[in-house]
């Protein structure tokens, strides 16, 4: 299946929908990882014309612009696309009293929770703000990642971990980890990938 996903800067906002339909006329699915606006997405969307999956990161832009046509996965929600079987986290470390930030054992129990919701199955890809604790993480304690996603990667079994959160250079650099079977890749800005879940 071969995805648009972005996350935490509006890279693409700037091309016209004749060039954006162009870039991505392949493409399956939309997915975000958080931080970027309601807006964005909705243009996205509007002129790719694909489903759009996503979570919210620790801000949150255009909060008020209704984007309720896309599937929003916070909380170990879960959704099936073109037969696969997608769950998200949303948000980051609790470094204020914002909304989605969670402490450590927030995220056990939504990952837990998400685990019932699966019906005790496991799934293609996870779609997080943050990354998984030890893994593509920023050094300061806003962007580490959550070590219960380890917990989530042991039960869920996903192929593919999408997370957003960490900014590099620009969106032509490639940050990818693999843990156990799992291959864990940062979106920063927008990546096209073309993931195999056969």
């Amino acid at each position: 299946m071969k995805i648009l996903a972005v996350s935490d800067e509006a890279t693409l906002e700037k091309y016209s929908p004749e060039t954006l339909k162009e870039m991505f006329k392949d493409i399956e699915l939309i997915v975000s990882c958080g931080d970027v606006s309601n807006r964005y997405l909705d243009y996205l969307f509007t002129v790719l014309n694909k489903e759009l999956v996503y979570v919210n990161g620790n801000h949150i832009y255009a909060g008020d612009h209704d984007i309720s046509f896309c599937k929003n996965l916070d909380s170990g929600e879960n959704c099936t696309v073109k037969g696969i079987k997608i769950v998200g986290f949303d948000g980051s470390q609790r470094y204020s009293m914002g909304p989605h930030q969670y402490r450590e054992k927030d995220v056990f129990f939504m990952v837990m929770k998400s685990y019932v919701k699966t019906m005790f199955k496991t799934v293609d890809l996870v779609i997080s703000h943050s990354p998984v604790g030890g893994i593509n993480e920023g050094d300061d304690p806003i962007h580490k990642g959550f070590n219960s996603y380890r917990k989530a990667i042991d039960l869920l079994k996903p192929k593919y971990w999408l997370h957003g959160h960490i900014h590099l250079k620009s969106h032509h650099e490639i940050q990818e980890s693999q843990l156990e079977n799992t291959k864990i890749i940062n979106v920063f800005g927008y990546k096209v990938l073309d993931l195999d879940f056969s």
